[in-house]
């Protein structure tokens, strides 16, 4: 009987030794799950202050760049893991790009602005509607043959893009059906959307530039460049606080018969109102742009002291347009100023391209104008007084 014990208990105990290397054998054959519980803790993430539109999460052996959907809170758009050679596994291998790039197609003149800050500028192969783009640095690589035209961005010539073979492409979002970006995902060419316009504050929209650094790996250039931007844009902001009134403005010019001012939450009202200045429509919460009449913009704004971002050439072009612009006091006084400080022959305007990785740049402009006497030897960059 005790033999037939210890012969049991002996079964036993090689059964459960089997049954361990079993075990062990088997989840030893898969790779480290990346997908994991632990895995997806972060172990660090990237400072944001200003924008909400994306996040940065580094993990041992990738990083996780995440973007929110700006047109429904809480929601996101999609997920990017960034890691630095072939095989290492990520929570999508498809969404899954190798870094540092070497090449890059882009859609937008702002995703130019952004490369250039971060002297990666060489890597971008194909650019869509690159006779819009103001950088001088662009237009000669542009003319040296090294930039592909890639054809309108709402309409991207999928089959040149596919012919270029960039490791990435940088899309802008705008919330709608995008079957070039499906065409392409779909040919294994992966397609990153870059939402910096969606950003309501200059700062928000600048701080974009980390999110284009992660894909060189340099994110202390970006923390230091955006750091040393954020800092001269608070001294200016602080410097117009000492300007000793607040002048009134009018903003734009009619379009096809309405007339689009910002509303005091986006980018441009918060700029203006960074620059100590007295706006109608400063305190109104609109999403977007606020269409008035040109009836309207007459009853708001015809005592206005400055007339800012209008989009004619001169006051006779202006004049010739609708004389009823005559009937606006900073018509008369010659207090109207453009955003062609900074543009092309064949339509480039650095203001809606440079201005968004300098908004710094772009504040200064504006204190120069609305307080001349803060800024006296300071020539302006994007703005531009419109003459006869």
């Amino acid at each position: 009987m005790k033999r037939y014990f210890w012969s049991y208990c002996l079964s036993s105990f090689v059964l459960l030794l089997w049954l361990v290397l079993f075990s062990t054998v088997l989840f030893s054959c898969h790779p480290h799950p990346a997908q994991s519980e632990k895995s997806l803790q972060p172990d660090s993430s990237a400072v944001i202050r200003y924008a909400h539109g994306f996040a940065i999460d580094y993990f041992r052996h990738y990083s996780r760049l995440t973007v929110y959907n700006p047109w429904r809170k809480g929601d996101i758009s999609a997920v990017y893991y960034l890691i630095p050679h072939a095989g290492i596994t990520t929570p999508d291998l498809k969404l899954t790009i190798i870094v540092p790039l070497h090449s890059i197609a882009a859609t937008s003149c702002t995703h130019v602005a952004f490369l250039e800050a971060l002297h990666e500028l060489s890597t971008l192969t194909g650019m869509a509607s690159p006779q819009l783009v103001y950088s001088t640095t662009f237009r000669q690589l542009d003319a040296e043959g090294k930039i592909l035209d890639l054809g309108d961005p709402f309409h991207l010539n999928v089959e040149k893009v596919m012919e270029l073979q960039p490791q990435m492409v940088m899309m802008t979002n705008y919330n709608q059906i995008n079957t070039s970006a499906d065409q392409l995902v779909q040919a294994g060419i992966p397609v990153v959307f870059n939402d910096e316009w969606m950003e309501s504050t200059p700062l928000g929209r600048a701080e974009w530039i980390k999110f284009v650094a992660a894909f060189y790996n340099k994110g202390k250039l970006a923390d230091s460049l955006f750091r040393n931007m954020t800092a001269n844009y608070f001294a200016l902001k602080k410097l117009a606080k000492r300007a000793s009134d607040r002048p009134s403005i009018l903003v734009g010019n009619s379009f096809k018969g309405t007339w689009y001012m910002p509303s005091g939450t986006g980018f441009m009202g918060h700029l203006l109102a960074d620059a100590q200045c007295t706006y109608y429509f400063s305190n109104d919460t609109t999403v977007g742009s606020i269409p008035v009449n040109f009836e309207q913009a007459l009853q708001h704004f015809r005592n206005a002291n400055v007339w800012l971002n209008c989009s004619a050439l001169n006051l006779t072009a202006l004049q010739n347009s609708d004389s009823r612009y005559q009937l606006f006091k900073s018509f008369q006084n010659q207090q109207v100023y453009s955003l062609n400080g900074r543009i092309t022959p064949n339509g480039g305007n650095d203001f809606w391209e440079g201005g968004v990785v300098h908004p710094d740049i772009l504040l200064r402009d504006y204190i120069r104008v609305l307080h001349p006497e803060l800024l006296p030897n300071q020539p302006l960059v994007y703005l531009m007084k419109m003459t006869k």
